[in-house]
């Protein structure tokens, strides 16, 4: 969570992202070389356009008093196109404000909601016992009002975005070694008879998933040049990516690897554009990028060792309900109704261990983990991202 406790310098400003709205005004008182890479040994396939995700304004619950902060909020809510409403039944909602002195009051109703929980308070500063009510809350931020304007209307901004724009899937290995960043390459070739696919390498200590996947050396983007990448520059970052086998592709190449704050701006920014995002995220990085993901796939390997590791990892992560599955790699004594009843996850899939010199995006492989790739890919676009 954050606080944000500078004042906003002025009235009136675009909404990064949304160029028809503005911030509301304030009330009283408150770099060509020659490819090395070989021949693939299986055609790619074929690509065909995206269909096109439906439309909806977005629905912002409130939860608190009436009174001017809720005016406020409404004045946020009602410049990124959404609406407010006290109403949390009656469907998805796009996240729920709340008033930070009712968090006491209404904590179990909270509990229950699954939308994204942001906490404001008309105080200058945040409060220390709205603290542990707010983590316990599950709350993304608390933000004072009105010296937090910008972080309310940039986060709602944010939240408020079509979600059914682009697939945002998150790859992580359960334990060390468990082949997420494989699986991960795996399921972006998959993805590409789909539409558009941005493979990210998140994992800022790996050894690259330009190299895994035997990229070609090409100029364009890499994790140096997404500093002052802002949420309105998605297009431009997708666009500057370098394309390997029809998928673009965000690594380090000779540069340092992401830290949290860009792994999410990155993602922010990708998440209108349509098309999907498979993200290979290393352990640390699963919290910063949990909240802009549609699905988290953890890949554990059917071990004992391997379960107890993500055990361990998921409580750390500390991830909203539903929102991780698992896929399991068949490579110990354990079957995959095992591992899934252990860990508590549905089962997304399951797997062999891919033949040896298979190299992920280049050769697809008729079996394996590419078999497993197309079916998930199947599963997932026939019942729609729940």
């Amino acid at each position: 969570m954050t606080s944000t406790t500078a004042p906003s310098t002025a009235p009136e400003a675009l909404v990064p992202g949304l160029p028809d709205a503005v911030i509301p005004t304030e009330p009283d008182g408150l770099s060509d070389t020659t490819p090395r890479r070989r021949s693939a040994r299986f055609p790619g396939l074929e690509k065909s356009a995206a269909a096109p995700g439906p439309s909806a304004r977005p629905r912002v619950c409130w939860i608190g008093p009436e009174g001017p902060l809720r005016e406020l909020v409404r004045d946020h809510t009602m410049a990124v196109g959404a609406e407010l409403s006290d109403v949390l039944e009656g469907g998805a909602a796009a996240c729920v404000v709340a008033d930070a002195d009712a968090l006491a009051h209404r904590a179990g109703v909270l509990g229950r909601e699954r939308a994204p929980l942001l906490v404001v308070t008309s105080r200058s500063e945040v409060p220390a016992a709205v603290w542990p009510r707010a983590l316990a809350a599950g709350a993304r931020a608390v933000i004072p009002l009105p010296g937090g304007s910008e972080e309310l209307l940039s986060r709602l901004a944010d939240l408020a975005r079509p979600r059914s724009a682009s697939l945002l899937l998150g790859v992580a290995g359960g334990c060390g070694g468990a082949g997420a960043s494989s699986f991960a390459a795996r399921l972006a070739a998959a993805f590409r008879s789909r539409g558009p696919v941005t493979l990210i390498d998140a994992d800022p200590l790996s050894g690259g998933l330009d190299l895994l996947v035997e990229a070609p050396t090409a100029p364009g983007i890499s994790w140096a040049e997404t500093a002052d990448l802002g949420p309105d520059d998605g297009e431009a970052l997708r666009e500057g990516l370098p394309i390997v086998d029809e998928v673009r592709l965000l690594v380090a190449q000779e540069g340092s690897g992401p830290d949290r704050s860009a792994v999410s701006r990155v993602l922010s920014a990708l998440a209108p554009l349509g098309g999907t995002v498979v993200v290979d995220l290393s352990s640390e990085m699963v919290p910063a990028a949990a909240e802009h993901l549609d699905h988290l796939l953890v890949l554990v390997p059917a071990t004992d060792h391997a379960v107890s590791s993500a055990t361990r990892r998921m409580r750390a992560w500390q991830l909203s309900e539903g929102l991780a599955q698992a896929v399991v790699r068949r490579s110990g004594p354990l079957n995959s109704r095992e591992v899934c009843e252990d860990l508590a996850l549905p089962l997304a899939a399951t797997f062999h261990d891919s033949t040896r010199g298979a190299v992920p995006l280049l050769d697809v492989r008729r079996r394996g983990a590419d078999r497993a790739a197309r079916m998930l890919v199947s599963a997932l676009t026939t019942s729609g991202r729940s």
